[in-house]
Protein backbone atom coordinates (compact mmCIF):
# COMPACT_ATOMS: atom_id res chain seq x y z
CA UNK A 1 0.00 0.00 0.00
CA UNK A 2 1.90 3.30 -0.97
CA UNK A 3 0.23 6.34 0.68
CA UNK A 4 -1.73 9.01 -1.27
CA UNK A 5 -1.72 12.98 -0.22
CA UNK A 6 -4.41 14.93 -1.44
CA UNK A 7 -6.37 18.02 -0.68
CA UNK A 8 -10.42 17.70 -0.89
CA UNK A 9 -12.43 21.01 -1.46
CA UNK A 10 -12.88 22.92 1.69
CA UNK A 11 -9.63 22.27 3.05
CA UNK A 12 -7.23 24.45 4.61
CA UNK A 13 -4.14 24.92 1.71
CA UNK A 14 -1.07 24.58 4.52
CA UNK A 15 -2.89 20.73 5.17
CA UNK A 16 -2.99 17.67 3.35
CA UNK A 17 -5.00 14.46 4.19
CA UNK A 18 -3.46 10.97 3.51
CA UNK A 19 -5.32 7.80 1.83
CA UNK A 20 -4.83 4.79 -0.14
CA UNK A 21 -6.27 3.53 -3.78
CA UNK A 22 -7.91 0.78 -3.84
CA UNK A 23 -7.02 -2.24 -5.87
CA UNK A 24 -11.17 -2.63 -6.67
CA UNK A 25 -11.93 0.42 -6.89
CA UNK A 26 -9.23 2.46 -8.86
CA UNK A 27 -11.03 5.14 -9.07
CA UNK A 28 -11.53 6.40 -5.06
CA UNK A 29 -8.89 7.44 -2.72
CA UNK A 30 -9.84 5.76 0.28
CA UNK A 31 -8.99 7.67 3.89
CA UNK A 32 -6.26 6.25 6.08
CA UNK A 33 -8.18 7.69 9.37
CA UNK A 34 -11.42 7.24 8.29
CA UNK A 35 -14.11 4.71 6.99
CA UNK A 36 -15.05 6.86 3.56
CA UNK A 37 -13.86 7.71 0.28
CA UNK A 38 -13.41 10.26 -1.98
CA UNK A 39 -13.16 10.61 -6.19
CA UNK A 40 -9.65 11.28 -7.25
CA UNK A 41 -11.28 13.93 -10.04
CA UNK A 42 -12.54 15.31 -7.10
CA UNK A 43 -9.40 16.05 -5.04
CA UNK A 44 -5.84 17.82 -5.72
CA UNK A 45 -2.92 15.23 -5.25
CA UNK A 46 0.14 15.89 -3.78
CA UNK A 47 3.80 14.92 -3.96
CA UNK A 48 4.37 12.86 -0.97
CA UNK A 49 8.28 15.32 -0.83
CA UNK A 50 5.89 18.50 -0.36
CA UNK A 51 4.48 16.36 2.61
CA UNK A 52 5.50 17.15 6.51
CA UNK A 53 4.05 15.02 9.59
CA UNK A 54 3.43 16.72 12.36
CA UNK A 55 3.83 14.67 15.53
CA UNK A 56 2.87 17.10 17.71
CA UNK A 57 -0.33 18.14 16.05
CA UNK A 58 -0.96 14.95 14.46
CA UNK A 59 -1.24 16.92 11.00
CA UNK A 60 -0.19 16.74 7.92
CA UNK A 61 1.27 19.71 6.84
CA UNK A 62 2.67 21.28 3.06
CA UNK A 63 5.77 22.80 3.17
CA UNK A 64 5.98 25.73 1.07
Amino acid sequence: MTPIYFQPKGIRPQFCEVGMISDTDPDYIWYLDEPCKVLISEVKIIDKENVHYNKKTRLNEIRK
